[in-house]
């Protein structure tokens, strides 16, 4: 059957409209892709708009599909757009697709590093979740065998609680970890198999910032360690369940305006707000980093999206982002409430670098664990 050809005035009509959505679409990709360069105590919206670069992509994909229907020359609008904001979809998505094989030696040159939101182990899932016999947090991190392990929201390892810790996992935490210290008050701790030593971190009280640091010698090696958890958006199970509503299609008009409104006056105002003490709270971690100097990592549950402003303030230009350096595609490391981002984070500079790392794809705590694997370099 012989479908009839458009008028040409209706032809060049879908043209134009084909190319004002092609064109809208890269460039509000392109904004969102460097939305993180921008002061969030300037352009707050920028912050936003760095949050659905994702969202983005994926219209972008779903357009060049159309327009190899409509017009192919238009696929070049969205290419364009993508080729500007290469740099920040490679954090986003990595496209490291091969992981070097490392000989025996490089193997004893290297270290695992594993940070993990314990969400103070219980489980995200539900006390009476069924097949669980035992606390699968803790099973997860030892059977990493990772070498250092940063945790927050850590918490006292109960066995007479309601989330199956078993003595035998502390005794096997113990015999893996010498070397550990906890602080229950802020909800830190770090377990090694290296010898370290808990260092003083100067705070400015504005920066509303509980951390810690340490000082490890790694094979050798002097490396300093910070562990954070920056500002949460903080939302209430109100503002949870507005959100969850607010992803659904209201049935009516005045329910949509409603909702809108509500997202406005409840959500978007501490989505702000959040950006915002994390920008300070992200030139106090710099400013620490930058005084101690050295071979360092940055790592926990920052909050906060890769190539964001905070993350970037803290990179600067002599960090590295391990999960962008190692990885092949994009993954997301909190899945509570519908909030699907990765916010976990591992910075780094110094003489080695992240030649492998991955998500635990583990679902007992609302975060999903990265570990990473760092050879150190041997000319350095």
């Amino acid at each position: 059957m012989n479908f009839p050809t458009p008028h040409k005035p209706i032809k060049s009509t879908i043209l134009a409209l084909g190319v004002g959505l092609n064109l809208a679409v890269a460039m509000l990709t392109v904004f969102s892709a460097y939305g993180g360069t921008f002061n969030p105590e300037e352009r707050v919206i920028a912050s936003m708009a760095a949050m659905v670069l994702p969202l983005l992509l994926l219209a972008g994909i779903v357009l060049c599909v159309v327009n190899l229907l409509v017009d192919k020359r238009l696929i070049l609008v969205i290419a364009a757009g993508w080729a500007i904001s290469l740099p920040s979809i490679l954090v986003f998505s990595p496209l490291h697709f091969w992981k070097p094989a490392l000989t025996e030696q490089q193997k004893k040159d290297s270290f695992t590093f594993l940070t993990y939101n314990v969400l103070h182990f219980w489980d995200f899932r539900g006390e009476d979740y069924p097949g669980v016999e035992q606390n699968e947090t803790l099973d997860y991190i030892i059977s990493t065998n990772a070498d250092i392990v940063n945790l927050q929201e850590y918490d006292v390892l109960d066995t007479k609680g309601p989330w199956k810790i078993k003595e035998t996992q502390i005794d096997s935490l113990n015999a893996l970890y010498p070397y550990q210290y906890t602080d229950l008050d802020l909800k830190y701790a770090l377990l090694s198999k290296y010898p370290f030593e808990k260092i003083e971190l100067e705070v400015h009280p504005k920066a509303k910032l509980a951390m810690l640091g340490f000082r490890l010698n790694i094979q050798g090696h002097e490396i300093h360690l910070i562990n954070v958890h920056l500002k949460s958006i903080g939302l209430t199970p109100e503002d949870k369940t507005l959100y969850k509503e607010a992803l659904e299609m209201p049935a009516t008009k005045s329910e949509l305006k409603r909702e809108l409104k509500e997202v406005k006056s409840q959500l978007l105002t501490k989505l702000s707000e959040a950006f915002k003490i994390r920008t300070l709270q992200a030139r106090t971690v710099r400013n620490i980093v930058d005084s101690i100097g050295g071979p360092f990592i940055v790592a926990g549950d920052f909050n906060d999206i890769p190539d964001c402003y905070a993350v970037r303030t803290i990179k600067g230009k002599d960090m590295h982002d391990a999960y962008a350096d190692a990885a092949f595609g994009p993954t997301i490391t909190y899945h509570g409430d519908k909030f699907y981002f990765r916010i976990d984070q591992i910075l780094y500079r110094g003489p080695f670098k992240a030649v492998d790392i991955e998500r635990g794809d583990i679902s007992s705590s609302d975060h999903n664990p990265l570990l990473a694997t760092f050879l150190f370099d041997p000319v350095k």
